[in-house]
């Protein structure tokens, strides 16, 4: 028998993305202003470092994926393809729900679900800053106003209570409607923070 263990990092990043949803290269994306705009918000948590699979990457990808699959089954939900802004920032929804009228955007991550995504005021927790940031600017790209968040939280909120239906990997979904003004505040807010840093003319 002959046993080889394959890295095929090509397959892992055309996992769950259609042919026309792929990212234009050489252009500006809504990804590297927002991450760029966290680096300065949050340095403690966001790195200028150039991308890097790892295995994290992996799982939400591979999420992504099956997820994108059973929602389209269920709302016809596509994946819009790349769209472009009058200022020529490239954004790359993950999804629209024609069903919902709303956007999809999908998410993997190790953080805990206890405290949910949000503060008692409504108000994104700062380590769920750039997911609005991101969202918000896809609506204004979409002329959207309501996101569906779809979150598995690895590794639930980390209880250690066996009975503690959240105490393992969950799943959660947050129906979200954003203000126009909210919109077209964050949509400013990246564009200045783009122009300032020489990101966008």
């Amino acid at each position: 028998m002959r046993i080889e263990l394959v890295e095929d990092p090509d397959l892992i990043r055309a996992m769950g993305y259609a042919p026309d949803a792929a990212r234009t290269r050489g252009v500006l994306h809504l990804s590297d202003i927002y991450k760029d705009l966290m680096c300065d918000l949050q340095p403690a948590r966001f790195s200028r470092d150039p991308f890097q699979m790892n295995s994290r990457v992996e799982a939400g990808i591979l999420f992504e994926s099956i997820l994108e699959q059973a929602l389209a089954a269920k709302f016809a939900t596509v994946r819009p393809g790349e769209i472009v802004s009058p200022e020529g920032v490239h954004m790359s929804p993950d999804g629209v729900n024609a069903h919902l009228l709303a956007g999809e955007e999908y998410k993997t991550t190790w953080m805990s679900s206890r405290a949910g995504v949000t503060d008692e005021y409504g108000m994104p927790l700062e380590k769920f800053l750039h997911w609005f940031v991101q969202m918000k600017g896809y609506a204004y790209g979409l002329d959207i106003r309501r996101f569906l968040l779809r979150v598995f939280f690895v590794n639930g909120n980390y209880s250690k209570n066996r009975a503690d239906p959240e105490g393992s990997p969950c799943f959660k979904t947050w129906d979200i409607e954003f203000t126009s003004s909210e919109i077209e505040e964050n949509w400013a807010m990246l564009m200045n923070h783009a122009r300032s840093k020489g990101l966008l003319r």
